[in-house]
């Protein structure tokens, strides 16, 4: 058995009207074509559905009781269509994002006040975690995309450049750091250092901390940027943290400061599953954030 939905139409258009021309004229075809196609369906399900008498075109029993399946699945099949065009227009759909907590409430608003202003209708789901987490989130599928700073990313994860950002010192607002425009890396060696993701201090130990052959102090450890800051805030100690954190630094008494010798910038990256296509909602959000950087 192979009915087709060319077929089923064909079926409830003679039904509807009565006829097998006026059928053809709704489908723009002949109509020997239309009662070929209802012969076909009859043939395969091996009923007759129509009672063709003097010219007269009357549903079979067969064909009355089949009628309001037949509607249902060309009914079903339109709102599949409708669904798939809503979903290409951006008239319903959702994005899944998964950020860490300092980009959510820092870069990400402005991004997605624009995004709802060009598409009401989509929902948002969004994953406020640590950087450390956003890579395992998307391979999980909670979230179709993922906004975070460079972190190895394995062979089924795709990562795409978003934009770079530049590293600064967080010191109390009150310390000796804090009257300085400018400090280099040696100067902060010895200092009580707050840390907050062991992948960013990895990448400190080998791009900065190796070439001055001094070793990094750990004296604190914190899962988010916002409770260092706190705690730099408190004279507890400084941290490194990107240029874009800093107006919450001003919250928590932290003042940033530029550091160089090296110049330490991060690496920000768009992450998705390797192989899968985005949805309409993802490429839009992705097109939208390529050109907003901070």
């Amino acid at each position: 058995m192979n009915i087709t939905l060319k077929q089923l139409r064909a079926f409830c258009d003679v039904a509807q009207t009565s006829s097998f021309t006026l059928a053809g004229r709704r489908m723009n075809l002949t109509q020997s074509a239309v009662s070929m196609l209802v012969r076909q369906l009859e043939d395969d399900i091996g009923l007759a559905l129509f009672d063709r008498v003097k010219r007269k075109v009357q549903l079979t029993e067969t064909g009355r009781q089949l009628l309001p399946i037949a509607e249902r699945i060309l009914g079903d099949l339109r709102e599949v269509i409708d669904g798939a065009a809503d979903l290409r227009a951006l008239r319903r759909g959702i994005l899944r994002l998964a950020v860490p907590q300092m980009l959510a409430c820092s870069w990400l608003p402005p991004v997605l006040a624009r995004y709802r202003v060009l598409y009401p209708d989509v929902a948002l789901k969004m994953i406020d975690t640590t950087a450390d987490r956003v890579i395992e989130t998307v391979r999980q599928g909670e979230a179709e995309i993922g906004i975070g700073p460079e972190r190895p990313t394995p062979e089924d994860v795709q990562a795409d450049l978003l934009w770079q950002e530049k590293m600064q010192c967080a010191c109390a607002a009150g310390s000796l750091l804090a009257q300085r425009g400018r400090i280099d890396w040696a100067d902060v060696a010895d200092a009580e250092w707050i840390l907050y993701s062991d992948a960013f201090s990895g990448h400190l130990e080998r791009t900065v901390w190796s070439g001055l052959s001094v070793q990094l102090r750990r004296t604190t450890q914190v899962r988010y940027l916002p409770t260092a800051l706190a705690l730099v805030g408190q004279g507890m100690g400084v941290t490194a943290a990107p240029a874009y954190a800093e107006p919450f630094g001003r919250l928590f008494g932290a003042v940033f400061i530029d550091i160089a010798n090296p110049v330490v910038e991060r690496r920000f990256l768009f992450y998705t599953k390797k192989g899968y296509e985005l949805s309409p909602a993802a490429q839009a959000f992705r097109l939208l954030a390529g050109q907003k950087n901070p």
